[in-house]
């Protein structure tokens, strides 16, 4: 039987050992405190049962992967892989595993669930660089499709080869990427919310009108500002800002005053009450207005922008909708194409990433192909001619 070891057993290590042991694997569980394992376990127990309900799972499934999960002290059995899922601090991961390592045999692999820091750094500090990677599940595990399987420096091929074959037995999307800051989807899809927040702050439209114009003519299951309050504006700010400040601050993820001005009065969203929505009552209610003077639309760009909003969508539409949509479909289209122009990841994977890590209606790049490039490339120019911060220059 495959044996994994899961260290940590927060929401993220529990999602994840249940998937694995839902999958057919042994699961050891970690953590500083056997109770706290404990715990994590019977939560698994619940959702499978809640499985069972829903008939997603027969009882003797549900019974067989619950006897899979087993709480292990200091000592680790053999394992084929440890997957980390502990708080993210380089230092604290490189004591926890490097008491690890030493119990694993040669072939272990060591997988980090890490979603900001180094993989290369983590696996010279183990002394295992070759056999270390990044297996960033995305939350809650159980739901989520996507694994983002990160290559470090010195990583072996048949070890990432392994890890992207582990992933896609235990029912996961994997796509493949570089060990680069923000990996694809925290990376890529940051000018949803960032293009979004500008496009208030320049006065063009509301919050609802930019939420709504994005679910309705581009599919997005949510719209940007409305998925802020969800995430969590001190969250999606955190990692704006790491992101940004990792790729050389880059003007496309530079983080808004707006939305840090929310972080600062403490309007983070739903878990606050307020963000950009108030959420007290029987359904949201805007509450974030930027009272500036609505400027003129530059001919190019409203022309560029009906063009592109025409050859991207079905739907009805007005200009005012088509500069909308077009700046922010078009600021996430530039940033994976800088992705991949970068060397983070193929055009097939940051397709993979964005539909199954953030749920987007289709690929970011294959979008791009539907669309045309050359109305791409136009939209762009249009855009960068109008503004002074460089943020829509495309790769050459």
């Amino acid at each position: 039987m495959n044996r994994v070891a899961v260290i940590g057993a927060g929401a993220m290590g529990a999602g994840i050992a249940q998937v694995a042991a839902q999958h057919g694997w042994q699961v050891h569980m970690q953590d500083v405190n056997d109770d706290v394992v404990g715990d994590a376990i019977a939560g698994i127990r619940k959702r499978f049962d809640r499985l069972v309900e829903k008939g997603r799972l027969t009882g003797d499934e549900a019974q067989a992967a619950h006897d899979r999960l087993q709480v292990v002290g200091e000592a680790l059995p053999e394992c084929d892989l440890v997957i980390e899922a502990i708080v993210e601090d380089m230092d604290v991961k490189a004591a926890v595993l490097g008491d690890i390592v030493s119990q694993l045999g040669p072939e272990a692999i060591i997988a980090t669930n890490t979603s900001s820091l180094s993989v290369s750094e983590l696996g010279e500090r183990l002394g295992v660089a070759e056999r270390c990677c990044g297996m960033h599940f995305f939350n809650p595990a159980p739901i989520m499709k996507l694994v983002e399987v990160v290559r470090g420096r010195e990583t072996a091929d048949a070890v990432l080869d392994r890890v992207a074959d582990i992933a896609a037995s235990w029912g996961k999307q994997v796509a493949r990427c570089a060990d680069t800051p923000g990996f694809i989807v925290n990376r890529v899809a940051r000018p949803y919310y960032l293009e979004a927040f500008r496009i208030v702050e320049d006065g063009l439209a509301s919050p609802e009108f930019i939420d709504h114009t994005m679910k309705s003519l581009g599919g997005f299951r949510m719209g940007p500002l409305e998925l802020t309050d969800f995430i969590g504006h001190d969250v999606n700010t955190a990692t704006t800002r790491t992101v940004w400040n990792q790729w050389n601050q880059s003007s496309r993820l530079a983080p808004s005053w707006l939305q840090e001005s929310l972080v600062a009065e403490g309007h983070l969203g739903r878990k606050s009450g307020r963000g950009v929505y108030e959420h007290g009552g029987d359904a949201p209610v805007c509450v974030v207005q930027v009272a500036v003077p609505q400027p003129t639309v530059d001919d190019a760009v409203q022309h560029a922008a009906n063009a592109f909003t025409t050859s991207a969508c079905d739907a009805e539409h007005d200009g005012a909708e088509a500069i909308v949509f077009a700046r922010i479909l078009g600021a996430l289209i530039n940033e994976a194409m800088w992705a991949e122009h970068d060397g983070v990841a193929t055009a097939g994977d940051i397709d993979t990433a964005v539909q199954y890590g953030v749920n987007y209606p289709q690929g970011l790049l294959t979008w791009r192909d539907a669309i045309g490039p050359p109305q791409v490339s136009a939209l762009l120019q249009a855009l960068d001619a109008a503004t002074d911060d460089d943020r829509f220059v495309a790769p050459m």
